[in-house]
């Protein structure tokens, strides 16, 4: 027996966006106030970069692979003075 299950449309519309109404933020005072409320900061382009090569390298062999990962390893190879 198939049960089908109905949203209503309140609350479909409640958890996605429709176009035109997701805004940007641009503002640099309104990103660093999101950043210093939540503890995330964006990766730099270094940082970015480095993670984006060894997910490459690693995605076929490495079953465990995360970014979360790989930015903490960047981070400590970093504060190493190996990268």
């Amino acid at each position: 027996m198939i049960v089908t299950m109905t949203v209503s449309e309140d609350r479909l519309n409640r958890y996605t966006f429709q176009p035109g109404e997701l805004k940007p933020v641009t503002d640099r005072n309104q990103l660093n106030a999101a950043y210093d409320r939540t503890g995330v900061r964006p990766a730099d382009d270094e940082e970015q970069a480095w993670i984006a090569e060894q997910w490459r390298l690693r995605y076929d062999t490495d079953p465990d692979l995360s970014t979360f990962a790989l930015s903490d390893e960047y981070r400590r190879l970093k504060a190493q003075g190996k990268l």
